[in-house]
């Protein structure tokens, strides 16, 4: 079973389910949203199909054509980078919404920002080149969900602030430490903070939650949610 975490929108709850590393789902106003969606498809039998499919990037963890394949229904949308397009069958390209970083796309009643996400640091940017993949920015009826993917510290987030829910990635090489979780937080200035992508390989005890808990102590700032994204390694 899933962590399942309720926040009340305008148009009533969104459901956040945290399913693994960097797949999460949204459930708002009967609609199912499957953010890099990765991992044998059994792992989402006990969830209802996607209405909408998000990838921000083509790394092995965070896209997946066949798991993708077997989530598509007749009636699903997705919103994808051309790297990610570029990889997807004819049948499920013709279903996916191309965006590039600072494009919008409202779906749904959803309105969706796609954001810079890339790595700044010299020895880190042939991971994440700018560009290249998404982060999102996702408004449920006012309430704004940033994803921000694998990322660093970026200026185009202080473009984002506030916003109500925020997901950061926390593992070297590829993202970032706790302390540049925390300048993202001051840029973006979250109510509730996901660490996620935490661990890799992923039975591996990586840069866990608790070491961003233990920085943001005594300081003013949001509530920081660690969930079990690694359940099911």
């Amino acid at each position: 079973m899933f962590d399942r975490d309720t926040i009340e929108t305008a148009k009533g709850p969104l459901v956040i389910i945290p399913i693994h590393h960097a797949t999460v789902v949204f459930e708002w106003d009967s609609k199912m949203i499957y953010c890099d969606p990765v991992g044998r498809a059994d792992r989402y039998k006990l969830l209802d199909a996607p209405n909408l499919i998000v990838l921000t990037h083509h790394h092995q963890d965070h896209m997946d054509v066949e798991t993708i394949d077997s989530l598509v229904g007749e009636d699903t949308r997705l919103v994808a980078p051309k790297i990610c397009y570029d990889q997807l069958p004819s049948d499920i390209a013709d279903k996916t919404q191309l965006m590039a970083n600072g494009d919008r796309f409202d779906v749904g009643g959803i309105e969706i920002l796609a954001t810079p996400m890339y790595n700044r640091t010299p020895e880190r940017q042939k991971f994440h080149e700018k560009g290249v993949g998404n982060g999102y920015l996702f408004d449920f009826a006012g309430t704004r969900v940033y994803l921000a993917s694998d990322t660093e510290p970026l200026e185009e987030m202080d473009d984002l602030a506030p916003v109500d829910v925020a997901f950061f990635p926390m593992n070297l090489p590829y993202t970032m430490t706790p302390d540049q979780v925390v300048t993202c937080i001051e840029k973006t200035r979250p109510k509730i903070v996901y660490p996620f992508h935490y661990r890799f390989p992923f039975d591996e005890i990586g840069t866990e939650p608790q070491a961003l808990i233990d920085l943001m102590a005594g300081r003013d700032g949001p509530e920081i949610r660690a969930r079990n994204w690694y359940g099911d390694v």
